[in-house]
This record gives C-alpha cells, structure tokens and sequence, in this order.
C-alpha cells in the first residue's frame, strides 16, 4: 500500500485551510503507488489528490517536479495541476513531510491495452516530450543515472537541462 504516512482528519483540515479547495468532506488512502504517500481528499468544491513526500525524495527536488506539471499543462499537456495555496506557494507541510495537493483527473487504468491504446500513449508521450523542451528548470540527477546507467555510459555528468 502506498500509504506510508497517516494523516489525522484534523491535520489535513488545518493543512486545506490555507488552500481555496473547499471543506474537508472525506479522504482515503491510494493504495497504487510505491514511493509516497498519497490520498484522494474530497472536500465541498470538488476532488483533490495529497501527495506526502516520503524521506527517499529530497525536497530541494520538489519544486523541479511540481513546476513541470505546470509547464506541461500551460503547454497544452493534460496532467494534473499542483495547487497553490493563498500565499501563493505549491509545497506545504503535513504530518512531518513536505506536501502538496494536485488537481484530481478523472479516469482509470486501462486493464488490458490493446495496440490502439499502446499507439495513443505513445503519441501522448513524444508530445509530453516536446512540451517539456523548453522547460528551464534544473535538476541534478548523478544517483538516478549511477542508478539507471551504471559504468555502461561514463560520459554522462553534469546535469539535465529540460527533457
């Protein structure tokens, strides 16, 4: 289960009152997902998702990864968007662990793709690809590439830069 942090009703109130969301009217756990903690939280103005980043994820990283969402989207990507809170800011704090709320897609998972869905998505993702282009924001990622690429590729250093 991907729920690694519990939150206290009265904790994810107080968090949601610095965002223009609505009431809290119910919240539960999201049991996909292997690295956070996430919760599908239903408040009066609608659905929302919790995400509460756990310690593998440094939070220096964070805002690279909240503000290309809202680089994708302001390129006509369809993803969810980080919600800001009324002092403007994507990241907050709940339960001890950086947080955000991110705008709720509907949908499912497609249980058994077919060649069609596998062509859709890999239309969806050459365009995600070049929205994110030009997108400015840094990262430096040396653990992730030691990780995915070992000594097969020693010429890869430095940092990214977009996608």
């Amino acid at each position: 289960m991907a729920v690694y942090t519990d939150v206290a009703a009265e904790d994810l109130g107080s968090f949601l009152a610095d965002y223009d969301v609505g009431e809290l009217l119910a919240y539960k756990g999201i049991a996909e997902g292997v690295e956070n903690s996430n919760f599908l939280v239903h408040t009066s103005r609608g659905y929302f998702i919790l995400t509460l980043y756990e310690k593998r994820v440094a939070a220096k990283d964070l805002p690279f990864f909240l503000g290309l969402m809202e680089h994708l989207h302001a390129r006509g990507i369809t993803c969810p968007q980080p919600v800001k809170n009324r002092m403007g800011e994507v990241l907050g704090q709940v339960a001890g662990r950086p947080a955000a709320v991110i705008t709720f897609l509907d949908g499912m998972w497609i249980r058994r793709p077919t060649p069609g869905h596998c062509a859709a998505l890999g239309e969806a993702l050459a365009k995600l690809h070049l929205a994110g282009l030009d997108f400015a924001n840094v990262l430096r990622v040396e653990k992730i590439k030691r990780a995915s690429f070992g000594s097969h590729h020693p010429g890869l250093g430095g940092t990214f830069r977009g996608w």
